[in-house]
């Protein structure tokens, strides 16, 4: 099976690194990595009735789903190789290993480093499933998982089934998230081959955990997910099998067992190693706005432009080149919107304008666009949602097409390339309460 047709590309750890290596060429994230050719259908659900937008999502989501017959055929060392490769065949200065973080891609790119995903999500095709019914999840993980496991051993599998936000893509396909415990061959290659001469290696530590329940030596089932929602309201729910331990939480979190191995590459080549350590997706967001702003005003830049992004709908390459200050919201609930609102309680801007990720249900904890839009009216000069329909929003499909266009329209900064030393950026972090910089 082709290493891309293994994985989602509709996902956090893919639309990251996809993102940021195009960022490290010189160009933009257009639809999400997907052509302009399928951006059209996508744009055009605006005119579908609601009922009809859900079930196109639904359906569109299911149909990236690996069939169950199709498991035992992926090779996800052959995955890690298709991450290596999709970046610009260089060395850089430093690389970041370990946790999705949507903050972080953001300092990687002005940095100019590649970022190389622990976790990875493979999407299992499970059509008209209902995706409250947690006992047949877990059944279907436990009779379909170990076809995965057996051939990629480097791998451990976090199977999560969350009603709450993925309710509709649940209905259709399964989410096994695989996290690799000790490093694949192609990590280790481009850790001793593609990074210069004492660059450090840089491992992302979300330390977010979750109640699961242990089904096989190296599988977990997770119900729920980081969200609008805690673990405690989820398990209430009737019918949850109940949890017997906790480990890493399944998109997010870093699974320790890596750590031992990119120790040992990284002290077997030189290369010294640094470790953010942080307790949520969402914790670095302020500290990295914080370091991107003052990056961008050594660049010449007003640097009055603060870019919201929301879960996978970015681009830091229209961020660096348009001169906004990024501020990454893990997804659009109401604590990462509290997040924002301490963020420029503190500060100020003259724009702020805020994009808005679509997942198509009002979900417990949303915040609503309205909510979104108030934020955004603290600045200066103009506050908007970005390439956003508030009247469809959180069934607004078409944002994954409109928000391109809506980048693409705002003014070029005008300023010189000059990537941020990574090292400041380091320093910069570690002044932040929010994230542990440990080593370097």
């Amino acid at each position: 099976m082709p290493p891309q047709k293994a994985v989602a590309s509709f996902d956090s750890a893919s639309a990251f690194f996809l993102a940021l290596a195009r960022a490290l060429d010189g160009r933009d994230f257009p639809y999400l990595g997907q052509s302009r050719w399928k951006a059209l259908p996508v744009r055009a659900s605006a005119l579908l009735p609601r009922g009809l937008r859900w079930r196109a999502y639904a359906l569109a989501s299911g149909r990236e789903g690996v069939a169950v017959d199709r498991l035992g055929d992926i090779d996800l060392d052959e995955v890690a190789g298709w991450v290596t490769w999709t970046y610009p065949d260089r060395r850089y200065p430093a690389a970041l290993v370990g946790s999705s973080n949507g903050a972080l891609t953001h300092l990687a790119a002005a940095c100019g480093v590649a970022w190389l995903p622990q976790t990875l999500l493979v999407p299992v095709r499970r059509r008209g499933a209902d995706p409250a019914d947690m006992r047949a999840a877990l059944e279907f993980g436990a009779r379909h998982g170990p076809a995965l496991l057996a051939h990629n051993p480097r791998v451990e599998l976090h199977h999560m089934q969350d009603a709450n936000q993925d309710a509709l893509s649940g209905s259709q396909m399964a989410y096994f998230r695989v996290k690799w415990t000790s490093l694949p061959p192609a990590y280790q290659r481009f850790l001793d081959e593609r990074l210069e001469p004492g660059a450090p290696v840089v491992v992302v530590r979300d330390m977010s955990t979750w109640p699961v329940t242990r089904v096989g030596d190296r599988q977990v089932f997770q119900v729920g997910a980081q969200g609008g929602m805690t673990a405690e309201e989820y398990l209430v729910a009737p019918n949850v099998p109940a949890p017997d331990g906790t480990a890493a939480e399944a998109e997010w979190g870093f699974a320790e067992p890596l750590l031992d191995g990119l120790r040992e590459a990284a002290r077997r080549t030189g290369h010294p190693v640094v470790e953010l350590r942080y307790g949520h997706p969402q914790d670095p967001a302020a500290a990295v706005a914080d370091v991107l702003r003052s990056w961008t005003r050594r660049r010449g830049g007003a640097a009055q432009r603060l870019l919201v992004s929301s879960f996978v709908v970015h681009d830091p390459w229209r961020t660096i080149a348009t001169g906004s200050v990024p501020f990454w919201t893990f997804f659009p609930v109401q604590s990462a919107a509290r997040n924002l609102s301490d963020y420029l309680a503190s500060t100020s801007y003259d724009d702020v304008d805020v994009l808005l990720f679509s997942h198509g249900v009002e979900s417990r904890g949303l915040a609503d666009a309205r909510t979104w839009q108030d934020i955004a009216g603290r600045a200066r000069h103009r506050g908007r949602l970005l390439g956003v329909d508030p009247r469809a929003f959180p069934a607004d499909f078409a944002v994954f097409a409109r928000y391109t266009s809506a980048l693409r329209s705002l003014p070029d900064g005008g300023l010189p390339w000059s990537p941020l030393v990574v090292e400041d950026a380091l320093s910069g972090l570690r002044r932040a309460e929010e994230v542990s910089v440990v080593g370097g």
